[in-house]
């Protein structure tokens, strides 16, 4: 089954909860709280318990259960896209099961991560993740000996649009002819980037974005926010509980940077260059990735204030800054947006090439303050 989302539309969520489902050791009749025996029959001899009726659901408290929530069960698999990195073994890649560790705990911080979360909780630097022949035989490997715990095998795949060719070819007979109680589940962001041969032999089920009323409900409660506020988040949010936590998130670490970005355009559109570079001479004094982070969010900020000068009603932006940017996007002239991405996207690549730092933000005050107009 290849499950399909928007990231943070809980298709993990879903799995776990499936896989829950089909190891359950009490959905399956089996109560672990009796006993073995239940006491002796007429001729002395021990007699077994009577199994507990089956449940419709899994009881999320069993051994099995209990496993699967914590990803630590013998029968189920995980994969996902891996690359060379300084958290194990020196910066060598590795076999996949020694990277479970670092998948567990994301996965317990935020089960609607994204894809670039795994990179960064892998510590990738500038390289996406793949997923190749040697994850491709460490499936095989596993699938060819019987399910420890006498059940069902389950191998959960995420993100199958970073599987190539060879390791799509090795894993194809399996997933088109899996061996009896053998599932496999995969989750994408992306399904027209999957290999076709792998896709065609897949039943799709797509993970629709969450309702605003469930997910604002959902925000109220988990992250201890009041409803007016959760509602807003929800809106913006897309149906996306990741994107809710993520937005949330960056609204704390982006509120420095918003008031600076703001003052740079509003002293740029008031003829004020002296105050500008001020301004850039104190962004210059911060450490590179912050001055990274200023420019990204810089683009950001464009980019939404652009959405509000030609009319489209879609910014997913924190609800309290939405007005500062319609204000904005009403004093900006159409043609200055894109000149003014240029100006930030130069910016960011000078900062990562080592450029001094005075120099860029110089140059880019000097360059608002002449094209703003």
């Amino acid at each position: 089954m290849l499950f399909s989302e928007q990231p943070g539309c809980g298709a993990l969520s879903i799995v776990l909860a499936l896989t829950q489902y089909l190891f359950c050791k009490k959905r399956n009749g089996a109560d672990e709280s009796q006993p073995e025996t239940d006491g002796l029959s007429l001729f002395g001899e021990a007699e077994p318990a009577p199994k507990s009726e089956p449940v419709s659901d899994a009881c999320d408290h069993c051994s099995s259960c209990l496993k699967i929530r914590d990803l630590s069960h013998s029968d189920f698999h995980l994969v996902f896209p891996i690359n060379t990195t300084k958290l194990v073994e020196n910066g060598k890649k590795v076999p996949i099961d020694l990277y479970h560790e670092l998948f567990r705990t994301l996965v317990k911080k935020n089960p609607d991560f994204k894809e670039s979360d795994l990179y960064k909780e892998m510590g990738l630097e500038n390289k996406l993740g793949l997923i190749g022949v040697s994850e491709a035989n460490w499936i095989i490997n596993r699938l060819s000996f019987s399910a420890y715990e006498g059940g069902s095998k389950v191998v959960l795949i995420m993100f199958p649009e970073r599987m190539n060719a060879e390791a799509a070819n090795k894993l194809l007979k399996s997933i088109e002819e899996p061996t009896p109680d053998t599932f496999f589940f995969l989750i994408t962001n992306a399904p027209g980037k999957i290999i076709k041969t792998i896709r065609s032999r897949c039943r799709l089920v797509a993970v629709t974005p969450i309702e605003k009323e469930e997910l604002a409900s959902t925000i109220e409660k988990k992250l201890n926010i009041d409803e007016e506020e959760a509602v807003k988040w929800a809106a913006v949010a897309q149906g996306s509980y990741g994107r809710a936590i993520e937005l949330i998130n960056e609204c704390d670490e982006e509120n420095e940077n918003f008031s600076d970005i703001i003052s740079l355009f509003t002293l740029a559109k008031e003829r004020n260059l002296a105050e500008m570079l001020e301004l850039g001479a104190d962004l210059a004094s911060r450490g590179k990735e912050a001055q990274k982070s200023f420019c990204i969010s810089a683009l950001k900020i464009l980019r939404e204030s652009y959405m509000s000068h030609i009319g489209i009603d879609r910014i997913y932006c924190s609800p309290n800054r939405r007005e500062d940017i319609e204000r904005l996007g009403k004093a900006l002239h159409k043609e200055f947006f894109q000149k003014g991405y240029e100006m930030f996207n130069n910016a960011v690549e000078c900062i990562e090439r080592n450029v001094n730092a005075k120099f860029i933000f110089t140059d880019l005050c000097d360059s608002l303050y002449i094209n703003i107009q």
